[in-house]
């Protein structure tokens, strides 16, 4: 009879990098990516394109539990606010910019890296990932260069699920997808999408009032352009 040798394959050995040593080469590899597609780093794993506002291209790479990474981009609108303290409050810089649209694959789609298993191993998962995640993210920013396309861009993400959270999980998502309504003269429909989320995340009367207003005045200034 013969006797078959069982062999376990090999697993990676626990290397934790310190952050200086992972955001060190995540630089490395974003720059090889970004740097000519016109983004500049404005913090470690985060990059902008500040050139085109109001509206700015933005990509970067999250850190997760687990010593993982998860790849996101999408832009960020000067036109759209954010609330803080019950209050509206703007985002109108590259190192203010934050996303408020947002593509965010999971794993399933995109390659997660770890810094878990060293300098090597993150080499050989950033290689894997950035090359495919800058192709998706030059299409993402070329649908998004209209604010129709933004639009389309957000209500795919709501209707096809296409992030690795639900629509609602979002802070920023639901508030643009107002925003974006107002801009194109759907007054109706950014009021509805404004008081659902306003029970969502339980805003005081006076900051609904605020987001409605403005909603009112990017209305007017459309019909004005017409």
């Amino acid at each position: 009879m013969e006797l078959r040798k069982l062999v376990r394959p090999l697993q990676p050995r626990h290397e934790l990098l310190s952050a200086t040593e992972r955001d060190a080469i995540v630089a490395l590899h974003l720059r090889e990516h970004l740097s000519a597609l016109g983004l500049a780093e404005i913090r470690p794993r985060t990059w902008v394109d500040g050139s085109g506002p109001p509206v700015r291209r933005m990509f970067d790479l999250i850190i997760l539990k687990g010593a993982k990474m998860r790849a996101r981009w999408g832009f960020s609108l000067d036109f759209v606010p954010h609330i803080s303290g019950g209050r509206l409050r703007w985002h109108r810089s590259g190192t203010t910019a934050m996303f408020d649209v947002i593509i965010e694959p999971s794993e399933s789609v995109l390659p997660w890296p770890t810094f878990i298993h060293g300098a090597a191993h993150l080499h050989d998962d950033l290689n894997r990932l950035l090359p495919a995640a800058a192709t998706r993210a030059e299409e993402t920013w070329r649908q998004g260069q209209t604010i129709r396309g933004l639009l389309d861009l957000v209500r795919e993400i709501r209707e096809r699920k296409t992030n690795c959270f639900p629509f609602d999980n979002y802070v920023q998502l639901p508030l643009t997808h107002a925003i974006l309504l107002a801009r194109l003269g759907d007054l109706a429909g950014a009021e509805q999408e404004l008081d659902q989320y306003s029970s969502r995340f339980r805003l005081r009367d006076d900051t609904l009032k605020n987001l409605k207003n403005l909603a009112r005045e990017y209305f007017r200034n459309v019909n004005v352009a017409e």
